[in-house]
């Protein structure tokens, strides 16, 4: 029997040499220091993220359908106009170039990004705002402040 086997692996050394390499492959893998790989939870909501000094301001968007397609799952860089509507004149500049992202929970929610000393006066605005999408490199974001110029206007009569 001894021999039957020493004649096979003479004549067949490349197959006793491939299960030879593949036993040994297999014991030195299996190493008892491996650990299974740890699962680190995404996070729940944008909160963890806003810098300081910051705040996230919801906001309602009246091209929101279009902006989604646009924008992506986190959100761009915007600037900000009022919709017309009832008793208001739209186009309006509200801000600039703004940090706009979607809610993950909700992504037909949108917030943007703006300085804590900045909110009320984006807050002052009523919505639905109009976004038109910047370039997302642009930085140095700005909210238009509430005070308008009014034009004075001087009427003769004779």
């Amino acid at each position: 029997m001894l021999k039957k086997a020493l004649t096979f692996a003479k004549n067949n050394y490349l197959l006793v040499a491939f299960l030879f390499l593949g036993v040994l492959s297999f014991v030195f893998s299996k190493s008892p220091e491996d650990k299974p790989e740890t699962f680190i939870p995404a996070p729940r909501s944008v909160d963890t993220f806003i810098p300081r000094g910051f705040v996230l301001v919801p906001i309602e968007i009246a091209n929101a359908s279009s902006l989604a397609s646009l924008v992506g799952d986190v959100g761009g860089v915007v600037d900000l106009y009022l919709a017309s509507g009832e008793n208001k004149k739209g186009g309006y500049k509200v801000g600039t170039k703004l940090k706009l992202l979607r809610a993950p929970l909700n992504p037909e929610q949108y917030a943007v990004l703006v300085r804590e000393d900045e909110s009320s006066r984006l807050l002052s605005h009523t919505g639905p705002f109009i976004a038109v999408v910047q370039n997302p490199d642009e930085k140095g974001n700005q909210v238009a402040s509430t005070a308008t110029s009014s034009r004075i206007r001087v009427e003769y009569q004779n």
